[in-house]
């Protein structure tokens, strides 16, 4: 078996996902770029389609269709997926996701507060949840309605950053120590900041170069790579405890194992 040691990629994730084992991670948990990058086509002359249709998803669904084909090689039968989406695009999503999982399922990231917006503002954003046909069911008292505060905008190191507290319940839920959890979709590196803290072993892929020195120095300041994950009996413990202190915030606090 190869041994798996955290680490971060610069480069196109397509590219990337296929230099890396099969069957060797734990937990996909990314955030991918899932704005709808196209408008029904309409003529100089105002001829061609003059409506949004379906098929303005089918770039997404494209992409998304040989991105998963490269995850499900590299995810183990037992592993989980989550993936940060929005109502449009977790169509594309489940059926993205559906051939490779025994179950797909939402999760909502609820933000406490309201943003941009009108009539509805903006409060929550969806997590596709997926099971692998061997994945272990985890007994649990906890509802699918994550309560955490988003990054404050001063706070961010990316557009699309996702607040650590957050991650580390979705990773600490389905992973032990020493797992590997994978983003291919890094941004600024959250996912493996909140992988390390807890003691997971993390592959951070970033095309985007502004973006992926950004991570390095995020991880750096945690941690140089971890190989190894000798962990005292009470460590799980402690660990719980620390992830209380990744957000003041009282209402968050009570959601964090």
């Amino acid at each position: 078996m190869i041994e798996i040691e955290s680490q971060l990629l610069e480069g196109d994730c397509l590219e990337v996902l296929d230099r890396l084992p099969s069957n060797s991670i734990d937990l996909i948990c990314t955030d991918p770029p899932y704005f709808l990058p196209v408008n029904s086509y309409v003529g100089a002359r105002g001829e061609g389609y003059s409506k949004r249709t379906l098929a303005d998803t089918s770039i997404l669904k494209g992409y998304f269709t040989t991105v998963f084909e490269k995850l499900n090689r590299v995810i183990k039968p037992t592993g989980t997926f989550y993936v940060f989406c929005d109502a449009q695009s977790y169509p594309i999503f489940y059926q993205t996701m559906y051939p490779y999982c025994e179950h797909v399922r939402l999760l909502v990231w609820d933000k406490i507060c309201s943003y941009n917006g009108f009539t509805w503002r903006h409060q929550h954003e969806l997590i596709a949840w997926g099971e692998k046909e061997d994945t272990l069911r985890v007994p649990s008292g906890d509802g699918d309605v994550l309560k955490y505060r988003g990054v404050m905008q001063a706070d961010r190191n990316h557009p699309a950053e996702k607040p650590v507290p957050l991650l580390c319940k979705l990773i600490a839920k389905v992973t032990k120590m020493g797992d590997v959890v994978l983003d291919p979709y890094m941004g600024s590196g959250s996912t493996c900041v909140a992988a390390h803290h807890l003691e997971r072993r993390y592959i951070g892929i970033e095309l985007n170069k502004d973006s992926f020195e950004v991570a390095k120095s995020r991880v750096g300041k945690q941690s140089t790579r971890l190989s190894s994950f000798e962990v005292e009996p009470n460590k799980m413990f402690n660990m719980a405890k620390e992830n209380f202190a990744l957000n003041a915030n009282q209402d968050a606090r009570k959601d964090i194992p």
